[in-house]
């Protein structure tokens, strides 16, 4: 698949920041500047700013310009109650090497629970089973189900080096909102965990489970997710509006 000009840039981008020229909680360059710098429209650097704000990694300040968000560079992987932000763009800013593996990538038909989490609007998925390591240590597994209805070709896409939500993107029903809960599981909740995340289970009775539903701008469902994190490399944010 050939990405969008936007997303060439986002990377771009995304490598100043994690060599450092932009610090956290400080201004970056404007649209122009960065045009000049890397060889791109502005437009398209607006869309890969745009981008990399729905992904909590920049924010935009009225009147003042565009900012590293300060909680971008952490030593621990953030997730949070308000999007999923990319593991491999975490990572990468924090100059840690991220390696994404996909154990399986399945068609599932008539799975009842799996129809309902969806409100019955689709029969037919695609599951998508990968593990996410940092420094040869498994620290996530996920299981993703997309409609196969909407992604038809998703299985022509290699997973393990390419983003889900730039895919989702490139088809125009990327998730830009989220429905999340939280809770604890036994580290042997399934054998898909055991097998791939390897703690003390002496020390580790628990993981975090994360499973969290993305809905379209036009709120149409096109993504639920199921993850379980390695409790070492995991802080957790969550937003409370008063």
């Amino acid at each position: 698949m050939s990405s969008f000009l936007y997303q060439d840039a986002k990377k771009q981008i995304l490598n100043l920041i994690s060599t450092g020229q932009f610090k956290p909680n400080a201004k970056i360059w404007n649209e122009r500047i960065l045009a000049e710098e890397l060889g791109y429209t502005r437009a398209t650097i607006k869309n890969a700013i745009n981008s990399l704000v729905e992904d909590n990694i920049l924010e935009k300040r009225r009147g003042d310009g565009t900012y590293l968000v300060k909680g971008a560079l952490n030593n621990a992987f953030e997730i949070g109650d308000d999007s999923p932000n990319s593991f491999t763009q975490i990572m990468k800013i924090n100059q840690r090497q991220a390696v994404n593996r996909v154990e399986s990538f399945k068609l599932i038909y008539d799975d009842p629970e799996l129809a309902q989490v969806f409100a019955n609007q689709d029969s037919a998925f695609y599951e998508l089973c990968r593990t996410r390591s940092v420094n040869s240590t498994v620290i996530a597994v996920q299981k993703s189900y997309i409609p196969f209805r909407l992604f038809e070709d998703a299985h022509r896409y290699d997973f393990s080096k390419m983003s889900l939500y730039d895919y989702m993107d490139y088809q125009n029903h990327k998730p830009v909102n989220f429905q999340t809960e939280i809770e604890t599981r036994s580290l042997d909740d399934n054998e898909f965990v055991v097998e791939n995340i390897h703690l003390d289970q002496a020390k580790y009775a628990y993981l975090l489970f994360l499973e969290y539903r993305g809905f379209t701008a036009k709120n149409e469902m096109v993504e639920y997710t199921k993850s379980w994190y390695n409790p070492d490399f995991i802080s957790y944010k969550i937003n409370v509006k008063r």
